[in-house]
């Protein structure tokens, strides 16, 4: 390891004509819904996901999953999750399709897939039923003024709570 083991002065020293530090180990964000910190089954982030997709790891796949952000990495996963033979894969995003991060060519592809889009809504609260993944709590969302980010904030809609029937739940939302 870099740092008091082996520091970085020392690679200088040593002679070498280029340093390259990676220091890698992905943590997603979270959600901030309850549930979430409960280890249900049938819950995973979605970088560790689509590493175990890409490294072909056995999986226990759910029939209906929930696939929650609006980036590539949640359109990777939407997309990865039908390939994998999920009957029915939902996208749940708390803007609008305009605010969407991800390529314009990944959201088409996913739409022309089958992937299901819950625009304007947002996970509040994961449901269980003996410590798996049974549904996931939504609630729909409006448009406010733009953020930080120069995209509108969505704000919640009271009293537009609706629960997704899902066994699996994979949150895409960054790292």
């Amino acid at each position: 390891p870099i740092g008091p083991d082996y520091p970085l002065e020392k690679l200088r020293q040593d002679g070498f004509k280029a340093i390259f530090i990676a220091t890698g180990l992905h943590k997603s964000s979270t959600m901030g819904v309850e549930g979430e910190d409960a280890g249900y089954q049938g819950y995973m982030p979605g970088v560790e996901y689509l590493r175990k997709v890409n490294l072909e790891e056995k999986m226990e796949l759910g029939e209906k999953v929930a696939v929650i952000g609006g980036g590539n990495v949640a359109m990777d996963c939407a997309r990865s999750s039908l390939r994998m033979g999920i009957k029915e894969v939902n996208l749940i995003y708390r803007r609008s399709r305009n605010e969407m991060p991800a390529n314009e060519a990944e959201i088409v592809a996913a739409e022309e897939e089958g992937v299901k889009f819950h625009l304007l809504a947002n996970p509040t609260k994961i449901l269980d039923q003996n410590g798996k993944v049974s549904g996931m709590e939504c609630i729909r969302m409006e448009l406010g003024e733009p953020d930080s980010s120069g995209r509108r904030r969505p704000v919640p809609i009271k009293g537009s709570e609706f629960v997704l029937d899902v066994d699996m739940i994979i949150p895409a939302i960054g790292q």
